[in-house]
């Protein structure tokens, strides 16, 4: 039987410093970044990396959420998710550098969603690609800009993440068999 692997708060918080360090080195001014977290994971993630972007840059960075279910490329083949989150997006994308921030990339397909959403709702000038965990096997030509962690898992393993915003105490990513 296969051990699971657990990623604990410490390493989650340093991985979140390396991911705003590589934010701040391709966007040296907060002047027109706006962070967005992609439903369902990418929410709490989003709210942690605005809150940090907001005390590393010294200003307030604002933080939207899209909703991703009409937008999948499964949407005819599986039922839809219950979605918690709705698209909300704090001000127009024209002019805008988007950090679009996600728990866990895998395929690409909820990134290129993301993507058909957000631009349903503006034109950013910029949009950049952060993930906490990138596990690698991309079906489509999308690769992050910024990542926490890097390691090729294959499809027969899970990837969980719990982001408190509140509590970092309580931060943790699970790989295990499915």
């Amino acid at each position: 039987m296969e051990t699971q692997v657990c990623i604990g708060p410490d390493q989650i918080n340093d991985a979140i410093a390396r991911i705003v360090d590589e934010i701040k080195a391709l966007e040296p001014s907060p002047e027109n970044l706006v962070v967005a977290g992609i439903a369902n994971g990418g929410v709490p993630f989003g709210e942690i990396l605005a809150q940090r972007l907001s005390e590393s840059y010294g200003a307030s960075i604002p933080l939207g959420q899209l909703n991703i279910t009409f937008q999948r490329d499964d949407i005819g083949t599986n039922p839809i998710p219950s979605e918690k989150y709705r698209t909300s997006l704090p001000m127009e994308l024209s002019g805008k550098t988007v950090i679009l921030a996600d728990d866990v990339i895998f395929s690409g397909r909820s990134a290129r969603a993301a993507l058909a959403e957000l631009f349903d709702l503006g034109r950013p000038d910029c949009v950049r690609l952060v993930a906490l965990f990138d596990r690698g096997g991309r079906k489509l030509p999308i690769q992050t800009d910024a990542s926490g962690f890097c390691e090729n898992i294959d499809g027969s393993k899970r990837v969980k993440v719990e982001l408190d915003p509140a509590n970092s105490a309580a931060n943790s990513i699970t790989i295990s068999p499915k």
